[in-house]
């Protein structure tokens, strides 16, 4: 019955639609494909998911967004053919789901012995953030930062450590910045009493460095990270150290989610 009922409704809805400029959400059935425009211009499409007296959510791909009744400036059906846009619409709205894989590329240099906690750091995303078949974020924006934390060994059995976090992104071409959360860290070996060790402790979902120390005159042997650019070093003068030259790869995970606009234009 209510399968019966559904192509029905919809096909009203579409019907009014030629005569009205803006369809009853109340007549919409949930789980309904539909476009709803906000007052500033943003455009949200995807699946109706629920609503009430104040809020309208559609769910977006993996995620659900909601949006304030008093914000809704229009609603449309989405049959098999492009819905057309009312004027008002500026962009569309997306969101980056959290746990995202940013690919970038450090353009400071950082290290255990060399940074302090709350220096400036500043990378570039390597590859376009794509959602739903739209690039939202492209390829050369900035993400940045600071370093959180470091030690050059001591403090923690005589392990160096460094710990980045990286709290926005401004997008390349746009005059747009996001807030973000993502954080890496890492920690050197014990190596005493060891002629050779190895390093490799990503923090979350960080990059992975792997490198050889020389024990015996303090040479240190650099081995690439993330696969790509930049060379992790590690000393032995006092303890080994992690150097991140600018040029190295590293791959963040957003820890939540990130609303992204996209100008119409451009979508």
């Amino acid at each position: 019955m209510m399968k019966t009922m559904l192509p029905i409704a919809l096909t009203l809805m579409l019907a009014g639609a030629g005569c009205s400029d803006r369809v009853d959400l109340e007549k919409v059935p949930v789980g309904t494909e539909v476009q709803v425009t906000r007052q500033d211009g943003g455009v949200v499409q995807g699946t109706l998911a629920a609503r009430d007296d104040k809020t309208v959510e559609v769910k977006v791909g993996t995620v659900k967004r909601s949006v304030p009744r008093n914000e809704v400036a229009d609603v449309q059906v989405v049959a098999d053919t492009p819905v057309p846009l009312p004027a008002i619409a500026k962009f569309r709205e997306f969101t980056v789901p959290a746990g995202t894989t940013l690919d970038v590329r450090l353009q400071s240099a950082v290290g255990s012995d060399s940074s302090r906690a709350g220096d400036p750091i500043e990378a570039t995303l390597t590859r376009a953030i794509v959602v739903d078949g739209t690039e939202v974020i492209p390829e050369g924006s900035t993400v940045r930062g600071e370093v959180t934390a470091v030690d050059p060994g001591g403090k923690v059995e005589g392990r160096a450590s460094l710990a980045l976090r990286f709290t926005s992104i401004a997008v390349a071409g746009r005059d747009e910045r996001y807030p973000i959360a993502a954080r890496i860290s890492w920690l050197a070996p014990a190596t005493k009493g060891k002629d050779a060790a190895k390093i490799a402790i990503p923090a979350g979902a960080g990059a992975i460095i792997g490198g050889i120390v020389g024990g015996k005159k303090g040479a240190a042997i650099g081995a690439a990270i993330g696969g790509g650019g930049g060379t992790a070093v590690v000393l032995t003068s006092r303890g080994p150290q992690i150097r991140l030259p600018a040029g190295t790869a590293l791959s963040l995970a957003p820890e939540q989610d990130v609303d992204v606009r996209v100008p119409i234009s451009k979508v």
